[in-house]
């Protein structure tokens, strides 16, 4: 019981966010499996209900949360699915599949890049600018960049609309020179105030559908997460592992 009231907790915080929910199933689904996330879910439609690698049991994702049916919808699942075999989380699979998809619906114009002249790799991070960890990794992009990777910078403003630290992320957004007004508030100095229309808001809800919880958040093209800071020669080489 506590697992179901967890599981609706959060349906309900994903639904006053006021995200994209509908249902795609890559097969017909039994109507016994739709009538229980019909009735766990409260009427409100998950992103996709879909088969999984285990025969009768199903797949129910809403914006990073999964949920697994048996085929009679009689019993139910709220955690990591894993391939016994291969010892392969499916879940953490199914999440990657998700970032992906998140990332790569962003507005490409939208973020700030600092690029490389030959890129080999590609990174999404999502930063606040006026967090510490964020600085010490800005300070490494330049290495990143020399290394072959592309740095997408999207915002993940730690604290809400209205605040000052809210505001010098819409104002890097909004400054002439995108790059060095990242640099700068990076550095703690004084940018310009500035707005405009932006992707701030955007981008916090995208970085909130990926899992993010705090900053620097990586995102690979692969879709994995990496929470923190790391430095520069250790993310080139798990970028370089896979």
């Amino acid at each position: 019981m506590t697992t179901l009231i967890r599981f609706s907790l959060g349906v309900s915080l994903l639904a006053g966010l006021g995200l994209p929910v509908y249902v795609a199933a890559d097969e017909p689904v039994p109507d016994p499996v739709l009538a229980t996330v019909q009735d766990l879910l409260g009427g409100i439609e998950p992103d996709s209900v879909r088969t999984t690698e285990a025969r009768g049991l199903y797949e129910v994702r809403l914006d990073g949360t999964f949920l697994y049916i048996t085929e009679d919808g009689r019993h139910f699942v709220h955690g990591e699915l894993y391939d016994a075999s291969s010892q392969r989380n499916l879940t953490e699979s199914a999440r990657r599949e998700e970032r992906v998809e998140v990332v790569e619906s962003i507005g490409p114009d939208t973020f700030i890049v600092f690029d490389s002249e030959e890129p080999r790799h590609k990174l999404t991070v999502f930063t606040d600018v006026d967090c510490p960890y964020c600085a010490k990794f800005h300070l490494e992009v330049p290495e990143l960049n020399k290394l072959g990777v592309q740095v997408r910078y999207a915002a993940w403003p730690r604290t809400p609309p209205g605040t000052q630290s809210y505001a010098r992320s819409v104002s890097v957004w909004c400054a002439q020179d995108q790059h060095q007004a990242m640099t700068d508030a990076k550095a703690g100095r004084e940018i310009e105030p500035a707005t405009c229309e932006n992707p701030v808001q955007a981008h916090f809800e995208a970085g909130q559908r990926v899992g993010v919880r705090g900053t620097p958040s990586i995102v690979t093209e692969d879709g994995e997460l990496i929470g923190g800071y790391v430095p520069y020669r250790e993310l080139v080489q798990q970028l370089e592992r896979g």
